[in-house]
């Protein structure tokens, strides 16, 4: 992008108006107001292809204030506009699989106004898109104590049920931030119809059928969770890839045109993407483990440390040690690999002292091995010892620590998957010690 500050209104050198009245009036309102500043519009090069331009242009006035000429500044917006353009195609790309869908969807600002709403919802409550959504969707003249807007917005995905005596139904929710073109986040709510099944469950649990209840519950998330990994594989990579390429062909093109603040914002934008991708791959991950067969095979898991040691390439202010000989077992190497890399990970990314020290330990019990990965890092507080096992929580906010929030999850998975448990000591200010027992086999080593 480049500016000229030699050209005066009307014809130039290299650019002129396409419609010589618009420089008139131009002309005119610079006259008149003495300056305008950011005028978009259409002109053409002396080769007569069309370009963007951003305008601000001034009075010149000689030193008895006396009005001797014009200047402006021409800034060519036309890659700017091409890049707006490409992401508002891909939000309205976004916008139409939230219309497909058969759960009703919206979108609120932080302000509480509704800026989207699917046909599902509307067919529902109407169009209120633009209205308050506590006024309009819960016919509150103030925000719900219930809300989770405050959540959301702060970074956190959110899962509840609801029920809404307006339209005496129960619903499903989840509600998750979505950043917005111009950078502000507003909240993204999808809410599925659970009024029968609700009915169902209660009829189910009156006539003793808890087992068979719980089962086709468990089914129906495990399909349910099948067709969000599609979705994730199939919809929201393309657009990812599209916004990745894009922003690379920009810093690469016009990087050394950009000032500190789009340079900045530029890598920020690229660093978004980059979360987003790992966030997905984390989600593909979780939702595969306990659907693939699995591959066990006769492991030593000496090697296998050492092997995920060197992967980690953990910094030199950081040492892990082995204390224990660990065994030889019949296991999926790669779920154990999982396990080990990502418990000693956690370890490496949030070590806070000087000289770190994160210890691998493993004793036989009856009927199975317990293994330990300790560290002395900052410690966790015993309130948060459940959360930490969940899905999307992370103990600080993602901006400060490049984390998807889905590690431990996933730990905690393929253990139970295995008939195992996790679980985890800490102290702050000392460290913490997170155990797993994996069975034995019986023709294991």
């Amino acid at each position: 992008m480049g500016y000229r500050a030699d050209e005066v209104i009307g014809k130039s050198n290299s650019i002129f108006f396409t419609d010589p009245e618009e420089a008139d009036r131009i002309m005119e309102q610079v006259q008149k107001e003495g300056a305008i500043k950011n005028y978009r519009t259409i002109t053409l090069r002396k080769d007569g292809m069309p370009v963007h331009i951003s305008m601000s242009a001034a009075l010149l006035k000689d030193k008895d204030g006396v009005p001797s000429g014009s200047v402006r500044v021409s800034r060519d917006i036309t890659k700017e506009l091409e890049l707006e353009k490409r992401i508002k195609d891909e939000r309205d790309n976004l916008n139409l699989i939230f219309e497909s869908m058969v759960d009703a969807v919206y979108i609120v600002s932080k302000d509480y106004e509704i800026e989207f709403m699917n046909r599902v919802l509307i067919d529902k409550v109407g169009d209120q898109i633009g209205d308050i959504c506590y006024r309009a969707i819960h016919d509150r003249e103030d925000p719900c104590p219930w809300c989770k807007t405050t959540e959301v917005l702060a970074g956190k995905t959110m899962r509840w049920e609801w029920y809404s005596r307006r339209m005496n139904k129960t619903y499903d929710l989840v509600e998750t931030p979505l950043t917005n073109i111009d950078g502000t986040i507003s909240k993204l709510t999808i809410f599925r119809d659970i009024t029968d099944r609700k009915r169902l469950e209660e009829e189910r649990i009156c006539a003793g059928e808890r087992p068979l209840q719980l089962l086709d519950e468990l089914e129906k998330a495990n399909a349910e969770l099948k067709d969000f990994a599609y979705i994730v594989s199939h919809d929201l990579k393309a657009p990812l890839r599209a916004i990745t390429s894009l922003a690379t062909w920009i810093s690469t093109d016009y990087g050394d045109m950009l000032d500190e603040e789009g340079k900045e914002q530029l890598d920020l934008l690229l660093n978004r993407v980059k979360q987003m991708h790992n966030l997905i791959e984390s989600i593909l991950q979780y939702s595969r483990i306990g659907h693939m067969k699995e591959n066990k095979q006769e492991t030593n898991l000496s090697i296998l440390v050492s092997d995920v040691i060197k992967m980690i390439d953990p910094p030199e202010e950081v040492v892990i040690t082995v204390e224990d000989k660990l065994p030889t077992i019949l296991c999926d190497r790669t779920r154990m690999e999982q396990i080990f890399q990502n418990l000693m990970s956690n370890a490496v990314r949030y070590m806070d002292k000087p000289n770190g020290q994160i210890t691998i330990g493993c004793t036989e019990e009856s009927g199975y091995w317990k293994f330990s990965v300790a560290d002395n890092g900052p410690g966790i507080e015993s309130r948060y010892y459940d959360n930490i096992f969940q899905i999307f929580q992370t103990l600080k906010p993602r901006d400060e620590l490049e984390s998807t929030g889905i590690g431990l999850s996933i730990v905690k998975k393929i253990v139970e998957s295995q008939r195992g448990k996790i679980w985890v000591h800490s102290k702050v200010g000392v460290g913490s010690t997170f155990f797993f027992t994996v069975p034995k086999e019986e023709n294991e080593l």
